[in-house]
């Protein structure tokens, strides 16, 4: 899917970057024999991060960049990174039948009445939804993208801080829609709702046979438990972090924990549940698509571990859920490949990463 790519276009492999509110993650993808491998590094990101202009820290994020791409071993420097969900709007547009040449100004004409940040200050490009329409009068369905120029600039900073060459600027929310649709190899039928469920949010994305229809950003992710654990229980972030998992934590035990984690994780259950049923509706999305089920919940994203989530949402939709494996294809190379527990913890966390190593610069 070519979204925000066409600000930088060069040739070659790239390293997938993503930049995110709890940690970097990196992963390189490399043909080998009949199989492809996979590589990923792992960082902490400092508190505040990139997510805040007023409170970013871009030498202490180039410095977590730095600090991934060394524990993986990777010596390239070409990447593809993804802007957060909360710095871009994504609108879905209908157009009259016209011909391909005018499309973009199309595009740039309408995107004013419907981007909702002021159109000075952000970068557009849009992707052409192909629905199956041949006529020449049939009208032609168009995805817009709009990026704040400031939080690009953001990333542009950090990554000359970190010596690395943006190749592909991309959504985190279609870099995991790439992953997951290379993964399972075809367009999944049905209704699929991916669901990345990040440290300080959570992205809802329904596709159907390949094609994003509804994208979502709810601001509630993992670290809502960790911090309702801290205040409740007054232990340490990195305790909370393990309680919320079901480990023991000092001289907590997970039972100790139980009633707030059940609580945090009915609580975003809850959210999600609410933002599928504005899918489901037709509100806020391809109303077209209104009254259909979802069929298919896949979770991706840390803060999906969670003890208890995955169960909560399962009730709360009447669904099964299953959890996204970016390295299902993939044979895992590095400190991951001997280390099993470490494989799971980088499998939740890394399907953004591996869904942009996956990309090359100028691809559709």
């Amino acid at each position: 899917m070519r979204l925000l790519e066409n600000l930088f276009r060069r040739a070659g492999p790239t390293v997938g970057l993503d930049i995110g509110a709890s940690a970097v993650k990196v992963a390189e993808v490399t043909p080998l024999g009949g199989r492809d491998t996979v590589v990923v590094g792992w960082a902490p990101t400092p508190p505040g991060g990139l997510a805040d202009a007023a409170h970013a820290d871009g030498a202490g994020v180039a410095q977590a960049v730095r600090q991934a791409f060394r524990s993986a071993g990777i010596r390239g420097r070409q990447v593809a990174t993804a802007l957060p969900g909360s710095a871009v709007s994504v609108k879905w547009l209908t157009l009259p039948p016209m011909p391909a040449a005018a499309i973009p100004e199309a595009v740039a004409r309408d995107a004013a009445r419907h981007v909702p940040f002021d159109i000075a200050d952000v970068n557009l490009d849009y992707h052409r939804i192909e629905t199956g329409a041949t006529r020449p009068d049939d009208p032609i369905e168009v995805m817009l993208v709009a990026a704040k120029r400031e939080t690009v600039a953001r990333y542009l900073d950090v990554l000359a801080q970190a010596a690395c060459t943006p190749a592909v600027i991309d959504v985190g929310t279609f870099a995991l829609q790439n992953a997951f649709e290379w993964t399972n190899g075809a367009a999944s039928p049905g209704l699929v709702a991916l669901i990345d469920v990040g440290a300080s949010g959570t992205t809802v994305n329904v596709l159907r046979d390949g094609v994003s229809l509804f994208t979502r950003d709810i601001p509630v992710g993992g670290d809502a438990c960790t911090v309702a654990l801290q205040r409740e229980l007054a232990v340490s972030f990195a305790e909370a972090e393990q309680l919320k998992r079901g480990i023991t934590a000092g001289e907590w035990q997970p039972a100790d924990a139980a009633p707030v984690v059940r609580a945090a994780a009915d609580t975003l259950a809850l959210e999600v549940r609410k933002t599928l049923e504005l899918m489901e509706a037709g509100a806020g999305g391809d109303a077209a698509h209104g009254g259909r089920r979802i069929d298919r919940i896949v979770l991706t994203g840390g803060g999906m571990r969670t003890d208890g989530f995955e169960t909560a949402l399962g009730a709360r939709m009447g669904a099964a859920v299953e959890r996204f494996d970016p390295f299902r294809r993939l044979a895992i190379t590095g400190r991951a490949a001997a280390d099993p527990a470490l494989a799971d913890e980088l499998a939740a966390s890394a399907g953004v990463a591996v869904g942009l190593a996956l990309r090359r610069a100028g691809e559709a």
